[in-house]
């Protein structure tokens, strides 16, 4: 199963730079179309991201990119 998650986008940015973090949500497509599925992550709108406290607990399915995926290119990743 692939996932595959958009780029960061100018909205991304802003909120992190405002310490926020926009959720995401996978579909059940492993269940419909097996193990060798590719699917698309989606994300939760500009404004509930805004509007939503820091670091609040998100609803069942929907999770932040970060917690499942680390990112890449900073210095918490010294292994590459």
């Amino acid at each position: 199963m692939t996932i595959i998650f958009s780029e960061p986008t100018f909205a991304d940015k802003l909120l992190a730079i405002l310490g926020k973090k926009r959720a995401a949500f996978i579909p059940d497509f492993y269940g419909r179309f097996g193990k060798y599925a590719y699917g698309r992550a989606v994300k939760e709108s500009f404004l509930e991201a805004l509007l939503r406290p820091k670091n609040q607990e998100l609803e069942e399915g929907w999770f932040y990119q970060d917690d499942i995926m680390p990112p890449i290119n900073r210095e918490e990743r010294k292994d590459i």
